[in-house]
């Protein structure tokens, strides 16, 4: 986990300092420099509209990041919400909404889901945000809604209930500890997936509209001067890589560590 959780520092940090990291603007435009090999001044060179690509494969990664956390925070609180909901309440018609609701969801791929809600919201930060929670929201729903039906009938759960403890307090104190443990994994798991949604849906013009760098935006810049420089596809691809190896190591090592069986 140490691994993963320095690989991530390392983009976080690389991301939030930008402007000590690079000095370039990454929305300035030099015609005189388009295609630009490799040199000092332009470390992995310069794309077709002569913008550094190294300043915005970093200034990239705050909007894939934040994208990603953003979304998944999202879609962990109101989809354990509803889990939870209709877990201790499997019988309640608002249950039976939730489950149809879910089962609807979960039918359409993540990708398909997230770019049709992003077809409906349009191109944008926040409504990138928007439509990949709501392509997860239902995949918490039903992780929480599982662990809630294996969890509530434990005996310490009934023996809170047989001295009439309220519903409210028992999902606080006694459900919601013993079933987040599955839930943060799986967050950090679906982080990465959540990355890779946003570099797919800015790739195809639903996700952070241009000129604000994303490493979906400058991986689709990038890809028209592929054949003069491929070397220039490559470094949104790795940031990228990088990003998802070191949540899912951190995923995995979580996993690992909350699971007695594992352990």
């Amino acid at each position: 986990m140490v691994i993963g959780i320095v690989m991530l520092l390392l983009i976080v940090i690389s991301s939030i300092f930008a402007p000590f990291i690079t000095t370039q603007d990454p929305l300035l435009v030099k015609p005189a420099l388009r295609l630009q090999a490799s040199s000092q001044e332009h470390l992995f060179g310069t794309d077709f509209w002569g913008r550094d690509i190294l300043s915005r494969v970093i200034y990239g990664g705050r909007s894939s990041l934040v994208i990603g956390l953003a979304s998944i925070g999202i879609a962990l609180i109101i989809g354990v919400s509803f889990g939870i909901l209709a877990g201790y309440y499997p019988y309640a018609k608002t249950t039976y909404l939730i489950i149809w609701i879910t089962d609807i969801l979960m039918a359409f791929p993540t990708i398909i889901l997230g770019a049709f809600v992003g077809i409906m919201f349009g191109p944008g930060l926040f409504n990138t945000i928007v439509a990949i929670a709501i392509a997860f929201i239902p995949r918490f729903i039903r992780l929480a809604r599982g662990n809630t039906l294996s969890v509530k009938e434990d005996i310490y759960i009934v023996a809170a209930k047989s001295i009439g403890m309220s519903d409210l307090r028992i999902i606080r104190i006694h459900l919601l500890p013993n079933i987040i443990s599955p839930v943060i994994v799986m967050a950090a798991i679906w982080t990465s997936a959540a990355i890779t949604i946003e570099v797919a849906l800015s790739f195809l013009g639903l996700g952070v509209k241009p000129p604000t760098p994303s490493w979906g935006t400058v991986l689709q810049d990038n890809l028209r001067i592929f054949v003069i420089q491929p070397v220039a596809v490559v470094w949104p691809c790795l940031a990228l890589a990088w990003t998802v190896q070191a949540l899912n190591l951190i995923g995995d090592r979580f996993r690992d560590f909350l699971d007695p069986k594992m352990r």
